[in-house]
Protein backbone atom coordinates (compact mmCIF):
# COMPACT_ATOMS: atom_id res chain seq x y z
CA UNK A 1 0.00 0.00 0.00
CA UNK A 2 1.07 3.43 -0.53
CA UNK A 3 3.33 5.14 -3.18
CA UNK A 4 5.27 2.70 -5.50
CA UNK A 5 7.89 3.70 -8.28
CA UNK A 6 8.39 1.08 -11.26
CA UNK A 7 10.08 1.68 -14.67
CA UNK A 8 9.13 0.55 -18.00
CA UNK A 9 11.42 0.41 -20.83
CA UNK A 10 10.06 3.30 -24.12
CA UNK A 11 11.12 3.06 -27.82
CA UNK A 12 11.38 5.18 -30.33
CA UNK A 13 13.73 4.77 -33.79
CA UNK A 14 16.83 3.47 -32.25
CA UNK A 15 16.64 5.80 -29.19
CA UNK A 16 15.30 3.45 -25.89
CA UNK A 17 14.81 4.51 -22.34
CA UNK A 18 13.50 3.48 -19.12
CA UNK A 19 10.56 5.50 -17.76
CA UNK A 20 9.69 6.29 -13.85
CA UNK A 21 6.36 5.50 -13.16
CA UNK A 22 4.94 6.52 -9.75
CA UNK A 23 1.60 5.09 -8.45
CA UNK A 24 -0.42 5.19 -5.15
CA UNK A 25 -1.68 1.72 -4.52
CA UNK A 26 -4.44 1.86 -1.99
CA UNK A 27 -6.35 -0.89 -0.10
CA UNK A 28 -9.91 -2.03 -1.45
CA UNK A 29 -12.81 -0.71 0.37
CA UNK A 30 -14.13 -3.13 1.69
CA UNK A 31 -17.04 -1.74 2.66
CA UNK A 32 -17.86 -1.06 -0.78
CA UNK A 33 -16.75 -3.95 -2.43
CA UNK A 34 -19.65 -5.85 -0.57
CA UNK A 35 -22.69 -7.59 -2.46
CA UNK A 36 -26.32 -6.98 -1.33
CA UNK A 37 -28.61 -9.92 -1.91
CA UNK A 38 -31.60 -8.95 -2.37
CA UNK A 39 -33.49 -11.59 -1.49
CA UNK A 40 -32.47 -11.60 2.27
CA UNK A 41 -35.03 -9.78 4.55
CA UNK A 42 -33.50 -6.84 6.30
CA UNK A 43 -32.52 -8.13 9.58
CA UNK A 44 -35.43 -7.21 12.32
CA UNK A 45 -32.88 -6.08 15.01
CA UNK A 46 -32.08 -3.07 12.63
CA UNK A 47 -33.36 -0.01 12.48
CA UNK A 48 -34.68 1.36 8.95
CA UNK A 49 -35.07 4.90 9.09
CA UNK A 50 -36.16 7.28 6.22
CA UNK A 51 -34.46 10.40 5.45
CA UNK A 52 -37.15 13.60 4.47
CA UNK A 53 -36.49 15.14 0.84
CA UNK A 54 -39.32 16.93 0.51
CA UNK A 55 -37.67 20.29 0.63
CA UNK A 56 -35.09 19.44 -1.99
CA UNK A 57 -37.44 17.82 -4.19
CA UNK A 58 -37.17 20.19 -7.45
CA UNK A 59 -39.42 18.52 -9.96
CA UNK A 60 -41.74 15.18 -10.69
CA UNK A 61 -40.39 12.35 -12.12
CA UNK A 62 -43.30 12.43 -14.29
CA UNK A 63 -42.16 15.31 -15.78
CA UNK A 64 -38.30 14.39 -17.00
CA UNK A 65 -39.15 14.48 -20.41
CA UNK A 66 -41.50 17.21 -20.31
CA UNK A 67 -38.47 19.83 -20.17
CA UNK A 68 -36.27 21.58 -23.10
CA UNK A 69 -33.02 20.58 -22.47
CA UNK A 70 -31.65 23.79 -24.71
CA UNK A 71 -28.04 24.82 -22.98
CA UNK A 72 -25.18 24.11 -22.44
CA UNK A 73 -25.30 22.93 -26.32
CA UNK A 74 -22.86 23.39 -29.03
CA UNK A 75 -23.98 26.41 -31.31
CA UNK A 76 -23.67 24.63 -34.81
CA UNK A 77 -25.10 21.69 -36.89
CA UNK A 78 -24.14 18.21 -34.67
CA UNK A 79 -26.15 14.83 -33.82
CA UNK A 80 -27.20 16.04 -30.65
CA UNK A 81 -29.87 14.89 -27.78
CA UNK A 82 -32.89 16.02 -29.27
CA UNK A 83 -34.06 18.60 -26.42
CA UNK A 84 -36.63 16.71 -24.44
CA UNK A 85 -33.83 14.72 -23.30
CA UNK A 86 -34.54 11.08 -24.86
CA UNK A 87 -34.14 9.60 -29.08
CA UNK A 88 -31.57 9.43 -31.36
CA UNK A 89 -30.44 11.35 -35.31
CA UNK A 90 -33.06 9.28 -36.84
CA UNK A 91 -35.66 9.37 -34.40
CA UNK A 92 -35.70 13.11 -33.15
CA UNK A 93 -39.29 12.96 -32.17
CA UNK A 94 -39.10 10.51 -29.68
CA UNK A 95 -41.37 10.75 -26.64
CA UNK A 96 -42.28 8.38 -23.42
CA UNK A 97 -44.86 9.08 -20.69
CA UNK A 98 -43.67 8.98 -17.47
CA UNK A 99 -46.77 7.40 -15.15
CA UNK A 100 -45.80 7.18 -11.33
CA UNK A 101 -49.88 6.25 -10.31
CA UNK A 102 -48.94 2.79 -9.37
CA UNK A 103 -45.92 4.56 -7.13
CA UNK A 104 -48.35 6.99 -6.05
CA UNK A 105 -51.24 4.81 -5.05
CA UNK A 106 -48.75 2.38 -2.82
CA UNK A 107 -47.62 4.86 -0.83
CA UNK A 108 -51.47 6.13 0.31
CA UNK A 109 -51.10 4.18 3.41
CA UNK A 110 -48.31 5.51 5.16
CA UNK A 111 -46.18 7.68 2.81
CA UNK A 112 -44.05 4.98 1.90
CA UNK A 113 -43.36 1.89 -0.08
CA UNK A 114 -41.50 -1.25 0.74
CA UNK A 115 -39.23 -3.80 -1.42
CA UNK A 116 -39.89 -7.23 -1.54
CA UNK A 117 -36.91 -7.84 1.39
CA UNK A 118 -38.58 -4.95 3.95
CA UNK A 119 -36.81 -1.96 2.98
CA UNK A 120 -38.99 0.98 3.45
CA UNK A 121 -38.80 4.01 0.78
CA UNK A 122 -40.58 7.53 1.93
CA UNK A 123 -42.41 8.64 -1.26
CA UNK A 124 -44.91 11.46 -1.75
CA UNK A 125 -48.78 9.63 -2.35
CA UNK A 126 -49.96 12.86 -3.67
CA UNK A 127 -49.90 13.12 -7.34
CA UNK A 128 -49.81 17.26 -6.98
CA UNK A 129 -46.58 16.69 -5.26
CA UNK A 130 -43.08 16.68 -6.59
CA UNK A 131 -41.49 13.59 -5.75
CA UNK A 132 -37.31 13.85 -7.22
CA UNK A 133 -34.36 15.62 -7.01
CA UNK A 134 -33.00 16.34 -10.28
CA UNK A 135 -29.28 16.75 -11.08
CA UNK A 136 -27.91 17.79 -14.49
CA UNK A 137 -25.09 18.99 -16.52
CA UNK A 138 -28.02 20.84 -18.23
CA UNK A 139 -28.76 24.40 -16.81
CA UNK A 140 -32.51 23.20 -16.25
CA UNK A 141 -31.44 21.80 -12.85
CA UNK A 142 -28.04 21.63 -10.45
CA UNK A 143 -25.20 19.86 -10.79
CA UNK A 144 -25.06 18.93 -7.51
CA UNK A 145 -27.06 18.74 -4.60
CA UNK A 146 -26.19 18.43 -0.39
CA UNK A 147 -28.55 16.96 2.01
CA UNK A 148 -27.51 16.98 5.69
CA UNK A 149 -27.31 13.61 7.60
CA UNK A 150 -27.18 12.76 11.65
CA UNK A 151 -26.06 9.89 13.79
CA UNK A 152 -24.30 6.56 12.53
CA UNK A 153 -25.50 4.29 10.14
CA UNK A 154 -24.08 1.05 8.72
CA UNK A 155 -25.85 1.07 4.81
CA UNK A 156 -28.16 3.26 3.06
CA UNK A 157 -30.35 2.69 0.21
CA UNK A 158 -31.84 5.12 -2.49
CA UNK A 159 -34.50 4.97 -4.80
CA UNK A 160 -33.12 7.22 -8.32
CA UNK A 161 -34.73 7.30 -11.07
CA UNK A 162 -32.97 9.54 -14.45
CA UNK A 163 -31.65 9.14 -17.97
CA UNK A 164 -28.24 7.90 -19.89
CA UNK A 165 -27.69 7.29 -23.49
CA UNK A 166 -25.53 5.31 -25.48
CA UNK A 167 -22.62 8.05 -25.26
CA UNK A 168 -22.69 7.61 -21.47
CA UNK A 169 -21.56 3.85 -21.76
CA UNK A 170 -19.14 2.32 -20.26
CA UNK A 171 -18.23 5.52 -17.80
CA UNK A 172 -19.42 7.33 -14.67
CA UNK A 173 -22.21 9.14 -15.19
CA UNK A 174 -22.88 10.60 -11.76
CA UNK A 175 -22.17 9.65 -7.95
CA UNK A 176 -23.51 10.17 -4.92
CA UNK A 177 -21.20 10.49 -1.74
CA UNK A 178 -21.97 9.92 1.73
CA UNK A 179 -19.42 11.99 4.06
CA UNK A 180 -18.43 11.82 7.56
CA UNK A 181 -17.66 14.52 10.46
CA UNK A 182 -14.22 13.23 10.04
CA UNK A 183 -13.71 14.42 6.46
CA UNK A 184 -14.06 10.59 5.07
CA UNK A 185 -16.69 9.67 2.90
CA UNK A 186 -18.13 6.82 1.08
CA UNK A 187 -18.43 7.22 -2.50
CA UNK A 188 -21.29 5.01 -5.12
CA UNK A 189 -20.40 5.49 -8.78
CA UNK A 190 -23.54 5.61 -11.12
CA UNK A 191 -22.02 3.53 -14.36
CA UNK A 192 -24.14 3.04 -17.42
CA UNK A 193 -24.99 -0.01 -17.27
CA UNK A 194 -23.50 -1.67 -14.33
CA UNK A 195 -26.37 0.23 -11.68
CA UNK A 196 -27.10 3.08 -13.88
CA UNK A 197 -30.25 2.48 -15.63
CA UNK A 198 -32.40 5.03 -17.84
CA UNK A 199 -36.24 5.27 -16.48
CA UNK A 200 -37.76 4.83 -20.11
CA UNK A 201 -36.58 1.31 -20.46
CA UNK A 202 -34.46 -1.82 -19.38
CA UNK A 203 -31.58 -2.97 -20.64
CA UNK A 204 -30.46 -5.67 -23.55
CA UNK A 205 -29.07 -8.45 -21.78
CA UNK A 206 -27.75 -11.63 -23.83
CA UNK A 207 -24.05 -12.32 -21.42
CA UNK A 208 -22.17 -11.93 -24.91
CA UNK A 209 -21.41 -8.69 -26.37
CA UNK A 210 -24.47 -6.94 -24.39
CA UNK A 211 -23.70 -6.90 -20.21
CA UNK A 212 -23.87 -5.12 -17.48
CA UNK A 213 -20.68 -6.30 -15.75
CA UNK A 214 -22.99 -6.29 -12.58
CA UNK A 215 -26.20 -8.17 -10.75
CA UNK A 216 -29.44 -5.92 -11.68
CA UNK A 217 -30.59 -3.95 -9.58
CA UNK A 218 -33.88 -4.32 -8.37
CA UNK A 219 -36.14 -1.32 -10.16
CA UNK A 220 -39.59 0.39 -9.29
CA UNK A 221 -42.19 0.29 -12.27
CA UNK A 222 -43.84 3.57 -11.56
CA UNK A 223 -46.96 2.39 -13.30
CA UNK A 224 -47.89 -0.41 -11.16
CA UNK A 225 -45.45 0.66 -7.85
CA UNK A 226 -43.95 -3.20 -8.59
CA UNK A 227 -40.52 -3.81 -6.94
CA UNK A 228 -38.50 -6.59 -9.10
CA UNK A 229 -35.26 -7.98 -10.88
CA UNK A 230 -37.29 -9.77 -13.00
CA UNK A 231 -39.81 -7.43 -14.95
CA UNK A 232 -40.83 -9.12 -18.63
CA UNK A 233 -43.72 -6.98 -19.53
CA UNK A 234 -41.80 -4.77 -22.37
CA UNK A 235 -43.10 -2.50 -24.84
CA UNK A 236 -41.44 -1.27 -27.62
CA UNK A 237 -40.31 2.05 -28.32
CA UNK A 238 -40.28 2.56 -32.27
CA UNK A 239 -36.53 3.39 -33.48
CA UNK A 240 -35.22 3.62 -29.79
CA UNK A 241 -35.48 -0.02 -27.88
CA UNK A 242 -37.65 -3.07 -27.55
CA UNK A 243 -37.14 -2.87 -23.82
CA UNK A 244 -39.35 -0.22 -23.02
CA UNK A 245 -41.00 0.29 -19.51
CA UNK A 246 -44.64 1.44 -19.82
CA UNK A 247 -44.57 4.40 -17.49
CA UNK A 248 -40.82 4.02 -16.63
CA UNK A 249 -39.00 2.82 -13.79
CA UNK A 250 -36.33 3.60 -10.88
CA UNK A 251 -33.34 1.95 -9.51
CA UNK A 252 -33.06 0.86 -5.77
CA UNK A 253 -29.35 1.27 -4.98
CA UNK A 254 -27.51 0.45 -1.59
CA UNK A 255 -24.00 1.95 -0.06
CA UNK A 256 -22.81 -0.31 2.72
CA UNK A 257 -21.52 2.55 5.41
CA UNK A 258 -18.97 2.40 8.90
CA UNK A 259 -21.18 2.36 11.43
CA UNK A 260 -18.62 3.61 14.15
CA UNK A 261 -18.62 7.01 12.20
CA UNK A 262 -20.96 10.41 12.32
CA UNK A 263 -22.77 11.35 9.29
CA UNK A 264 -22.21 14.56 7.78
CA UNK A 265 -24.17 15.03 4.32
CA UNK A 266 -24.93 13.16 1.31
CA UNK A 267 -23.99 14.94 -1.75
CA UNK A 268 -25.39 13.72 -5.33
CA UNK A 269 -23.62 14.67 -8.06
CA UNK A 270 -24.15 14.66 -12.21
CA UNK A 271 -20.96 14.40 -13.59
CA UNK A 272 -21.47 13.33 -17.26
CA UNK A 273 -22.96 15.24 -20.28
CA UNK A 274 -26.32 14.57 -21.61
CA UNK A 275 -28.15 12.83 -18.93
CA UNK A 276 -30.20 13.81 -15.83
CA UNK A 277 -30.25 11.61 -12.57
CA UNK A 278 -32.77 11.73 -10.01
CA UNK A 279 -33.01 10.91 -5.82
CA UNK A 280 -36.41 10.21 -4.78
CA UNK A 281 -36.05 8.43 -1.84
CA UNK A 282 -33.58 7.90 0.95
CA UNK A 283 -33.49 4.92 3.91
CA UNK A 284 -30.50 4.52 6.57
CA UNK A 285 -30.25 1.49 8.27
CA UNK A 286 -29.26 2.20 12.03
CA UNK A 287 -27.60 -0.28 14.18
Amino acid sequence: MGNKLFFIELKQGELSWWKPINVNVKEENKLNAAITNWDIPLDKSKQAETISLSSFFNSKVTDIFNYEYLSPRPQTVTLQLPKQGIGNWCYPNIFVKIDDKGLREKAKANGQISTPNGIPFQTPSDENQKNIIFTSMWDNFPESITIPLNGKASHAYFMLAGTTNPMQSRIINGEITVNYTDETSEILPLKNPENWWPIEQDYFIDGLAFTTDAPKPPRVYFKTGEITRDFKDFKSIKGFTNYGVDGGAGTILDLPLDKNKILKNLTLKTIANDVVIGLMSVTLVRE
